[in-house]
């Protein structure tokens, strides 16, 4: 495989996003309902630093893979929490299996240990094993499993930091 490169999304990072976002499908709405509108979305609260969007390159051309972190945020209930936040991870089929989740969920958590977050939260969808298996693998401990619209999400959280 060619070198993987991790970095914050640019604004012109967006056909790349749109082409990964047509690849992922809709499959259980994991990309959104708006990728574009959800990009420039993320760019914004980039600059407010209210989360990150990581991006992954295969040769530094090809994005494979991105990750959201929406810092001060929780699960159960979702809302504001200066010591919390979210983690998000999608990749693209052809890609997946190669490690690329696993060092966009490590690039998240170094991005919460900057901000001395405490708790990073994940979840999936109950059939998306790959995603428990890796979640586990990287120290997070499912807590709950939730029932909307008559899906089924596991929940997970993990310790990053302590705060001084």
């Amino acid at each position: 495989m060619e070198s993987l490169l991790i970095r914050p999304a640019e604004l012109a990072d967006l056909e790349g996003i749109l082409s990964l976002a047509k690849a992922i499908g809709e499959d259980h709405d994991v990309r959104g309902r708006d990728p574009k509108g959800d990009f420039y979305g993320y760019l914004k609260d980039m600059k407010d630093d209210r989360l990150a969007f990581l991006l992954a390159f295969i040769g530094q051309k090809e994005v494979v893979g991105y990750s959201v972190v929406k810092f001060h945020k929780r699960l159960d209930p979702s809302d504001y929490d200066p010591t919390s936040c979210t983690i998000g991870v999608a990749v693209h089929p052809d890609y997946r299996r190669r490690g690329i989740g696993t060092k966009l969920i490590e690039c998240g958590l170094k991005e919460a240990r900057k901000r001395a977050i405490e708790t990073v939260y994940t979840s999936t969808f109950i059939d998306n094993i790959a995603m428990q298996k890796l979640a586990e693998k990287l120290g997070f401990i499912k807590y709950a499993v939730i029932e909307r619209d008559g899906l089924q999400f596991p929940r997970y959280k993990r310790k990053v930091c302590e705060r001084i």
